[in-house]
């Protein structure tokens, strides 16, 4: 043996070794009667693109499926992935020496992709074979038939009238029947795809599976495929013929229980014409003979009747092997094996030999694929195996719920991904997937356990034919590891400060109801909160609407905020949690110009009142304004129904505001209450005196004022409600409000302490965009007073001391209509207007 590197242009390597029998790389050639065989074993071609290649003397032929059926070659992969190729003696590129000795010699090449090298085997095979009057080779692709060519020797004495020279016999025609008799050429016979091989002593005559010229003929139950021909040879003037026939099975075998049942003709008619005398008759698989010993312990058995002989193989037997097939999507298998049967038989002086190499594969059978699931839930882990298969399935990838990975991929991720082989040949793999894994689903069917479900989908592959099949499970484990969410609460001067700790529900999960509304991005907009994995707080003032009134003082409201949390994804209610508590709020005020408002909310034990709804006594006096949850009232103290009491030295003026259903609602417990009332009083002092203190200056002095220049911080905000004690931010912004619904400003000096500053509210209009100049715009306050033309659509409001306010004369108020530009006009109602003011 000999090895070569060849350095091609595009820097791909060639090595060549060359080989003889059995070869250092493990390489067999052997010579099997009529047949040689070679075997290339997986080591050498794993991973690799093999082509396969004759050689005669110093050239390579490619060997295609079509010429190597023409050329007498088969090639096939065993169920260990071996690549074998067997070739006929006299095969196209065989090298014939006298018909005794035949060399044989194949060329194996190997690609590289990934390292763009090329690695080439050359072996060959000399093998002697005596050959008698016929032999008839039968293989899986190909039919092959050798004669004598017994053409006629010349031995006589010349004669004046005969030429003097020996006759030079030439091919001539070729008659093939179909049956029906057709006349052809050599060449035109060889590019059909049959082969025609003459030598001083053989005819060789060989074709393909298929071919057009062959026909089917039943013989005692087996169909068989008939390939018949004579060949004419002639000179100037002498004429001889040969005929060859080859007739190989192409049915006979059966499958009964577990046993396989293949018969063959005795009688063979198209191949005979008299009686034949049966001289030998030999078994094998894979081209070997058995002896009698291995037939016995491995069960073969062989019989011959009158008319058959019949070869009986048990499923599973050895030499022969399983095949993985996929099947409407599920696993199957069949068994597989190649009998070879020999004949040897006489009929008058001409021997024939006759073999026949036949494939069986049984029907495919339904393999139960068995899934074993070893997880300890305790331990956090699936552990599965999935079983079992033959060596020729490989495992591609597995889906994880929506994420394929291969096999590779898996194993990097951590995952521990096994296969295991069996002493019977076969094989499983086991995955083991942590519960905390991503792609582990986690449900809740109870409250105190959690469900862990993980769906798989493994792909596997049927090796060399790369056919794919998929096949499902899904594991589940129960786990009572749950710690249930719970929530917990406390009140501040205005507002509501929920916690929510989730436990060992997963956050996504949970959802959160305060009062009727459930919590999502755009609800949680409107408040301040914080959320992460572990908990969620949230501040709810007591005005949002989320928030139950349950009463009214005086004094303030008492206010409930109802906390609810379920599991969105099983739609299971964990608890209710309840948090009340009183807010003071100034629900009137009197203003000493004789102007009371009043603010309404609407009590829970009233769910069927609409704050339009409400009046004073005069049922004509209705809310100047209402939102879903409250009503406002702006009068005066002459009017609406408003009654005058004088105690001592005060006057009290009161009103009510009342509702009342004008059908009354069943007493029910949805329907608690079908009246409302609230009583509004205003307290003045009747008789009172004010000292002022002032001071005069001479009238011989002009007045005059320190000229002086400063800075001072003033702001417009605009306040949520009419009491003026929670405002919008920055972040708040947009406000949506309604057509014609109040907006309450604010304009204030927070940081002066100075009580002889006061500020005067000259000018103040609105525009479409931020910039003040801008056109259109409408007057709001001009002068210090409701713009003349629309004096109802702004309202100057009395500013108070209070807790918030030291120095009212540091703020001015106003309450303003919401309108919009239209095109015609320069105001109607809506809130896309923008505010700017002249403030000193």
């Amino acid at each position: 043996m000999g090895c070569f590197e060849i350095w091609a242009l595009w820097v791909m390597v060639t090595i060549i070794c060359i080989h003889a029998d059995t070869s250092e790389d493990g390489i067999q050639a052997e010579c099997l009667g009529n047949r040689v065989q070679f075997t290339l074993p997986s080591s050498l071609s794993a991973g690799s693109h093999l082509e396969v290649y004759a050689v005669n003397n110093t050239h390579t032929v490619f060997l295609t499926p079509h010429l190597a059926a023409q050329c007498g070659y088969t090639q096939k992969l065993d169920p260990w992935g071996n690549t074998i190729v067997s070739a006929s003696l006299q095969s196209c590129f065989a090298e014939n020496q006298g018909d005794k000795v035949f060399k044989v010699a194949m060329q194996f090449k190997l690609y590289e992709i990934t390292t763009l090298s090329e690695k080439v085997h050359e072996v060959f095979k000399t093998c002697s074979h005596t050959m008698i009057s016929r032999e008839i080779l039968c293989e899986k692709n190909f039919m092959e038939v050798s004669v004598r060519n017994a053409l006629p020797e010349i031995k006589m004495e010349p004669v004046k009238e005969w030429p003097t020279d020996i006759p030079n016999l030439q091919l001539w025609k070729i008659l093939l029947y179909t049956p029906g008799e057709k006349a052809f050429q050599k060449d035109t016979l060889q590019a059909m795809g049959y082969s025609v091989y003459t030598s001083p002593t053989r005819l060789v005559m060989r074709s393909p599976f298929g071919m057009a010229e062959n026909f089917i003929q039943n013989v005692d139950n087996v169909d068989m495929i008939v390939f018949k021909s004579v060949v004419l040879f002639r000179d100037r003037w002498i004429m001889t013929l040969v005929e060859s026939a080859a007739a190989c099975p192409i049915n006979g075998a059966s499958v009964e229980g577990q046993m396989i049942y293949w018969h063959v003709p005795l009688h063979i008619t198209p191949l005979v014409s008299s009686e034949v005398e049966i001289l030998e008759v030999h078994l094998g698989v894979n081209g070997r003979r058995f002896t009698l010993e291995e037939m016995v312990n491995r069960n073969y058995v062989m019989t011959i009747t009158d008319s058959h002989i019949i070869v009986e193989i048990p499923i599973g037997a050895a030499y022969g092997n399983y095949k993985s097939h996929v099947l409407n999507e599920q696993y199957h298998v069949s068994y597989n094996i190649e009998p070879v049967l020999e004949l040897l038989w006489k009929e008058g002086l001409d021997m024939t030999s006759y073999k026949v190499l036949f494939p069986i594969t049984t029907p495919l059978t339904s393999s139960q694929l068995q899934v074993k699931d070893y997880t300890q839930p305790k331990q956090k882990v699936f552990d599965v195996l999935l079983g079992y298969f033959l060596p020729d399935v490989e495992l591609l990838n597995i889906t994880f719920v929506s994420e394929l990975l291969t096999v590779s991929e898996i194993i990097n991720k951590g995952i521990l991904l096994q296969e295991h082989s069996f002493s019977n040949n076969t094989k499983a793999f086991t995955l083991q997937v942590p519960f905390s894994d991503p792609q582990v689903q986690i449900k809740n069917f109870r409250l105190d356990v959690t469900t862990y479900t993980l769906p798989l989908v493994f792909g596997f592959a049927i090796m060399p034919e790369h056919t794919t099949f998929a096949h499902s499970i899904v594991l589940e484990a129960s786990l009572a590891d749950i710690v249930l969410p719970q929530a917990e609460g406390s009140c501040n001067e205005d507002y509501f400060n929920m916690y929510v700790q989730y436990g060992t529900t997963p956050s996504s999960q949970i959802k959160i109801k305060l009062g009727h509304m459930e919590l999502n991005n755009t609800i949680l907009q409107q408040y301040q909160y914080h959320s992460n994995e572990t908990h969620f707080d949230i501040i709810v003032p007591f005005l949002s609407p989320v928030v139950a009134f349950e009463s009214v003082q005086l004094a303030g409201i008492m206010g409930r905020l109802d906390v609810e949390m379920y599991d969105s994804l099983n739609n299971w209610s964990f608890r209710e949690f309840s948090l009340a508590c009183p807010f003071f709020v100034k629900m009137s005020e009197c203003f000493p110009n004789g102007t009371i408002t009043v603010i309404i909310p609407k009590l829970e034990s009233v769910p069927h009142l609409h704050p339009g709804e409400l009046s004073l006594r005069d049922p004509a006096c209705k809310p100047y304004d209402i939102e879903d949850y409250f009503a406002y009232f702006h009068f005066n103290v002459t009017s609406c129904g408003t009654t005058r009491k004088f105690v001592g030295d005060t006057m009290i003026y009161e009103n009510e505001v009342t509702w009342k259903k004008d059908e009354p609602l069943p007493q029910t417990s949805e329907n608690p209450e079908t009246e409302y009332r609230f009583m509004v009083s205003c307290i003045y002092i009747a008789n009172a005196t004010q000292s002022m203190i002032f001071q005069t200056v001479s009238h011989f002095k002009e007045p005059y004022a320190d000229v002086g220049k400063g800075e001072l911080t003033v702001s417009l905000r605009l306040s949520k409600d009419m009491v003026y004690r929670l405002f919008y931010h920055d972040g708040d912004f947009p406000v949506v409000k309604f057509l014609k619904q109040p907006l309450y400003f604010e304009v204030g000096m927070n940081q002066s302490r100075d009580s002889r500053i006061a500020v005067v509210l000259e000018n103040c209009w609105a525009t479409l965009t931020e910039d003040r100049e801008s056109k259109p715009r409408w007057d709001l306050i001009v002068d210090g007073c409701a713009s003349p033309k629309d004096p109802e659509q702004t309202i100057i409001l009395p500013v108070v001391a209070d807790e918030r306010v030291d120095i009212p004369d540091h703020f001015k108020r106003f309450e303003v209509k919401t309108f919009t530009f239209t095109e015609d006009d320069e105001s109607s109602k809506s809130e896309n207007a923008t505010l700017a003011r002249r403030v000193s």
